[in-house]
């Protein structure tokens, strides 16, 4: 009897640290890698579309200053003599033929900002396969739009 005491506290520690370790693993994301947060939400849903190849939903989930900088708006301008009316026909014809599918590996949230990183296969992929960083962040209706996409 006298050694079931000390048993039963190694049995309660252990269970302790169990439930310690348990969510502190939580804490961190619980091994989804980013992606059950908003912002990875919003990283998926920017793969799926560009996989789908749906690109009037690809250029929803850009940021308009994303949009501007590349001139892929409405109305946008001229790249190489070509006028684009749009951005769903800029990804359409800059995208055409190209069997490149995309997979987030992780999302990086940081307050309002956030990285994604995501795998780009396919044969259309330098050495077969790339690594893109896609910047999202926050905006003041609580939707995550992309601002950036950089190759890296």
């Amino acid at each position: 009897m006298l050694h079931s005491a000390p048993m039963r506290l190694a049995g309660i520690g252990f269970a302790v640290l169990a439930v310690a370790c348990a969510a502190a693993l939580a804490g961190c994301g619980g091994g989804d890698n980013g992606l059950d947060t908003a912002a990875g939400r919003a990283a998926q849903a920017y793969v799926n579309a560009y996989n789908a190849r749906d690109y009037a939903k690809v250029c929803d989930l850009l940021s308009e200053s994303y949009k501007e900088e590349r001139s892929i708006g409405p109305g946008g301008g001229e790249e190489e003599g070509e006028e684009r009316s749009g951005c769903a026909p800029y990804f359409r014809a800059h995208t055409k033929g190209a069997l490149i599918r995309l997979a987030v590996d992780d999302v990086q949230v940081d307050g309002k900002n956030a990285t994604a990183h995501v795998t780009a296969n396919g044969q259309d992929a330098f050495g077969g396969e790339s690594k893109q960083l896609v910047r999202l962040q926050e905006k003041p209706n609580g939707s995550w739009l992309v601002e950036d996409v950089t190759t890296g």
